[in-house]
């Protein structure tokens, strides 16, 4: 594993175990078995650290998708891919983690990794609307690239609200159930599919 590797893996362990905002530099430094030269190469602070955090997420989210059952209408695979990000946060993900992430969006200029077309997560939604779109099980009077972003508004005001609200919920249960509402907006609408 190479020493970038190292550090990102330390730094998701360290901030899944004590929360972002307790952990230091210098743990991560300790944990990865490096220096400070060694994680400023890589890293100019903790907040471009987390950035890269990204990762273990789409990482989660692949091993998860690979073991769907992929027979299922697209709209249901969207759906269950969408319960298992939620599930997942709650489960795995502390309050102040995903808060310091979202953050990180509204302040820093760059955004390399939360928006980057290439993630894994980012593509997989597309190729999930795409594909529905051509089965006829996804509404196709909106563009592919719509559809996504309706879809990541959709989360990411789940999550912003469960982070304001200090994880007073349950993500998993809430999470869920309020995205089914927004499913009906994917299916084709009696007008469209007529035509």
């Amino acid at each position: 594993m190479d020493l970038k590797r190292k550090i990102m893996e330390a730094a998701w362990e360290l901030f899944q175990e004590k929360g972002y905002t307790a952990t230091t530099v210098n743990e991560i430094i300790e944990k990865a078995e490096t220096s400070k030269g060694g994680f400023y190469y890589y890293f100019h602070a903790k907040d471009e650290l987390l950035n890269s955090l990204y990762h273990f997420f789409d990482r989660e989210y692949k091993k998860y998708y690979k073991s769907m059952d992929k027979s299922l209408n697209h709209i249901m695979q969207i759906k269950l891919l969408n319960q298992y990000v939620f599930y997942f946060m709650e489960g795995n993900v502390k309050v102040d983690l995903l808060a310091s992430l979202y953050r990180s969006q509204l302040t820093e200029k760059k955004q390399t990794n939360f928006l980057d077309p290439e993630r894994y997560y980012l593509k997989l939604i597309k190729k999930l609307i795409s594909d529905g779109q051509k089965k006829g099980e996804i509404r196709t009077d909106l563009t592919v690239d719509e559809l996504v972003k309706h879809i990541l508004l959709v989360e990411r005001g789940i999550i912003m609200d469960w982070c304001v609200e200090n994880g007073g919920y349950s993500l998993g249960y809430f999470g869920a159930h309020s995205f089914n509402l927004y499913m009906e907006f994917l299916e084709p609408s009696e007008k469209a599919a007529e035509e």
